[in-house]
């Protein structure tokens, strides 16, 4: 017997199907166009692209799609008003099996993305000498004044040792022009020997205020595998945010640690301290380690296209009297939420949840007070972290570049010296990295130590040229 179907039920039915319909109708015609001469082949435009046994949001990762790899689209029927099934035509990663694979449509491109030409507002750059990341204004687009150093905070770089040829990218930091291609929050490795900092279904992360480094290798830390047993290697090792970059990264990214927020830069100091340096390399496979609030800031201002560049470079003020940033002082308020897709911006997560200030304050409040709380199952307020006040460094500091010595025939020595990698004085380019403005001034990557990677054709923009500056 047929069932009634009220009317609200149907005109929302009706209206889902003229939402997907329309959706399919522009992908259709866009396919109509592109196939002429490229018979239905997409390019991923983004880096990360997750593919997915099942059309669905729950739908199990069989691995990740690279920045303008190309897939071939097998329907242009959306599916669950966002997926499309695929064949993969190339990639570098390693893909599990599947009958059939999926992505969200959006993330296709019907050409190559490089975005190679900025026209943005703010830029990043990390001395890898230094150790040092940097985010930038830049204030004048035709270079007829100085950029703005909006912040600088202390990272961690690649370990000292040669990229295996079998692993391209663990080791050293690698060099080069490189531009932002997305951002991943809570982002894991597919293998998961570094699950991600949250996930639903996980076990907590250790308990805020009262973890200890080790905490965050503990079993009781790891999620459950389908063997009933606990599986990872160091739980949140991506931090809150992971930044994508390319070309030619070779998976050398931008992202957190563990830790919370309130630790601050506690776990990035922790890694160079020279005792754990004796015993272990504890520092990256080649990305740039930030810490948590650092990077939950820079993942609020950088979007895609934004430039990041990597230099070894010898720092210095271009204005010593450093007059433009007199009692510059700057702080971010934030609420990190569980929400896989939200930033962390204060105003932003309480107008998504729909709550007030006084709402969050006494939630958190007598959350970290341990008083007991009796919380609607349905509150948003279940959705956050943590909550919290980012104080920015906004005091562009140069670090002296320093010869180092071995400590039991390796780079032991833990303070930031300028020169990470222990290059010599007549490795170094004379030039310079005037860390106030942004510019540089005769810098050439020192090649014959470290290596370069990023758009082959462009060492660093030439905009970062500061004979380009027109006074």
């Amino acid at each position: 017997m047929r069932k009634k179907i009220a009317a609200s039920m149907l005109l929302s039915l009706m209206s889902l199907l003229q939402l997907n319909t329309v959706n399919a109708q522009l992908f259709n015609q866009e396919m109509d166009n592109y196939t002429t001469t490229y018979a239905n082949e997409y390019f991923v435009a983004v880096n990360g692209l997750r593919v997915r046994s099942t059309p669905e949001d729950s739908g199990k990762v069989m691995g990740l799609l690279s920045l303008n790899e190309r897939v071939r689209v097998l329907s242009p029927e959306l599916i669950n008003g966002k997926y499309v099934e695929i064949e993969i035509m190339g990639t570098v990663n390693n893909i599990l099996p599947s009958t059939r694979y999926y992505v969200v449509q959006e993330f296709l491109s019907s050409k190559t993305v490089d975005y190679k030409e900025f026209t943005g507002k703010y830029f990043v750059v990390v001395n890898v000498a230094t150790e040092t990341l940097r985010l930038y204004e830049r204030v004048c687009a035709d270079n007829s004044c100085p950029n703005r150093m909006i912040m600088e905070t202390e990272v961690v770089v690649g370990e000292d040792k040669n990229h295996p040829i079998a692993e391209k990218g663990k080791g050293r930091s690698i060099l080069g022009s490189y531009r932002v291609t997305g951002w991943a929050k809570f982002y894991e490795d597919k293998e998961r020997h570094y699950p991600a900092w949250y996930k639903d279904g996980y076990p907590m992360p250790p308990t805020i205020g009262e973890n200890d480094w080790k905490d965050w290798f503990k079993k009781e830390s790891m999620p459950i595998g389908e063997d009933g047993k606990p599986h990872g290697d160091m739980r949140g090792a991506f931090g809150w945010y992971a930044a994508f970059v390319a070309p030619n990264a070779y998976g050398q990214w931008a992202h957190g640690t563990v830790g919370w927020g309130q630790d601050k830069d506690e776990y990035i100091k922790k890694t160079k301290k020279f005792l754990i340096n004796v015993v272990s390399n504890p520092r990256s496979s080649g990305c740039t380690r930030n810490n948590n609030e650092a990077i939950a800031f820079l993942r609020q201002i950088v979007e895609t296209g934004a430039p990041m560049i990597k230099i070894y470079a010898r720092e210095a003020l271009m204005d010593p009297s450093l007059s433009k940033y007199s009692g510059v002082s700057k702080s971010w308020k934030y609420i990190m939420t569980k929400n896989a897709g939200q930033r962390a911006e204060r105003e932003e997560v309480l107008k998504a949840l729909k709550l007030t200030d006084s709402e969050v304050d006494a939630f958190w409040n007598a959350k970290r007070s341990g008083g007991s709380l009796v919380i609607d199952p349905k509150s948003t307020l279940n959705q956050i972290l943590e909550v919290g006040t980012y104080s920015l460094d906004t005091l562009p500091t140069p670090i002296e570049f320093q010869e180092r010595k071995k400590v039991l025939g390796k780079w032991r020595d833990t303070k930031r010296t300028g020169n990470v990698y222990g290059l010599k004085k007549e490795e170094m380019s004379p030039g310079v990295f005037y860390v106030d403005s942004g510019f540089l001034n005769g810098y050439r990557h020192p090649t014959e130590k470290l290596e370069v990677s990023g758009f082959m054709d462009e060492e660093t923009p030439p905009w970062m040229d500061v004979r380009l500056l027109r006074r």
